[in-house]
């Protein structure tokens, strides 16, 4: 009965974000069908392998906190939770939510899943940072920098180096880590209290997180190695996206050059941190429009583009999201009954007993953390 709720509340967010976005939804359907279909099928095909891209990125994070996964099993996961993350905003909390449920239901301790959805944001992070870097490298060679640019890369850029920072930190010392995670909590509360009038993060809860996360960063230490293929994956996902931008460019009859390609990803994905929108619908399509233009693209082809290039990326997605939703459900596995064990079992030994009741313990084997 608790799942029918939860379906049907689902369904119900599902409804009323396509109705508010109703009018944007029939421009895209009417932009796409201007375009060269097979240009924008390429597309859809590179962007289902994008999906794949960020759930093999999610498998290198949990692998580097001790929890083994298969990808055939993150995939849907992984999109459901980016589904969630957009029809209910929360800053996150939606699609961390969904990792934790299914995580908890394989046996995964929180704190693991916790910090292996941190580490994916650190890795996005990393790459938004590289692009906008070089994208700010090309618009300020042309002169095309002004005040709204420089803005929107000073708050997304000072997040992403926040977070980047806190992690180095907690790799290091989980002493320090608490207590900068307690020191940018009070500095934000303190910054955003004039508008919220309340506290914007809670303490108490800012000291849990930090403790998940410096137990699951403990692991990481271990498997140093790691890192690198899971950066190599994230950067993965980078390139996949810049090649969906490009062939839709095509489908329009406008193949955009290096520049025009780089500055336009590095825009749209600026926005999309630095947005009040739920992954910056409607300021990522006009920021792009407007930088293409200003590069010398025709405003209706730009337009075009910026719109079909949402339309495979966001909305597809969703899609994509809302099924596999269901997916995730259908392809549960329960975690093993104990009780179902036959008669003749040996009685585990205290020390097993003891691991069992501690499975966040840091010196547990990765087989140990396996879905069984």
């Amino acid at each position: 009965m608790a799942r029918r709720i939860l379906y049907l509340l689902i369904l119900a967010l599902t409804l009323f974000f396509g109705i508010k976005h109703y009018e944007e939804l029939k421009l895209i359907l009417a932009v796409l069908g201007r375009g060269d279909w097979r240009w924008l099928l390429a597309a859809a095909g590179v962007q289902f392998l994008w999906l794949v891209a960020i759930a093999a990125t999610f498998q290198a994070c949990y692998k580097l906190t001790g929890v083994r996964e298969r990808l055939t099993r993150m995939v849907p996961l992984t999109t459901a939770a980016n589904f969630i993350n957009v029809v209910a905003p929360s800053y996150g909390a939606g699609a961390l939510a969904v990792l934790l449920a299914d995580g908890h239901r394989r046996g995964h301790p929180a704190g693991k899943v916790t910090t292996a959805a941190y580490l994916y944001m650190i890795y996005d992070y990393a790459g938004f940072l590289i692009l906008l870097v070089l994208g700010f490298a090309i618009l300020r060679a042309m002169g095309l920098i002004d005040a709204v640019l420089v803005g929107a890369a000073l708050f997304a850029g000072s997040l992403a180096i926040s977070l980047i920072g806190l992690t180095i930190i907690g790799v290091y010392s989980a002493n320090r880590l608490g207590r900068a995670t307690i020191w940018l909590s009070r500095a934000f509360n303190a910054l955003l209290r004039p508008l919220l009038h309340r506290e914007f993060i809670s303490l108490s809860k800012a000291e849990g997180f930090a403790q998940d996360l410096a137990e699951g960063l403990a692991l990481v230490r271990q498997s140093p190695r790691n890192l690198t293929f899971a950066a190599l994956l994230a950067l993965t996902r980078k390139v996949l996206m810049g090649l969906i931008l490009y062939l839709v460019s095509i489908a329009y009859h406008a193949p955009f050059e290096l520049p025009i390609l780089l500055v336009s990803f590095a825009v749209s994905y600026l926005f999309t941190i630095a947005s009040i929108t739920p992954s910056g619908v409607g300021f990522v399509e006009g920021s792009m429009g407007l930088i293409q233009v200003r590069m010398g693209i025709d405003p209706a082809t730009s337009a075009a583009i910026a719109i079909a290039y949402r339309g495979v990326t966001f909305w597809l997605t969703l899609l994509y999201g809302f099924f596999a939703i269901r997916m995730i459900e259908y392809r549960r596995e329960p975690r093993p009954d104990v009780t179902s064990l036959p008669a003749s079992a040996p009685a585990a030994s205290p020390q097993a007993h003891r691991s069992a009741s501690n499975p966040t313990r840091p010196d547990r084997t990765l087989d140990e953390d396996s879905p069984s």
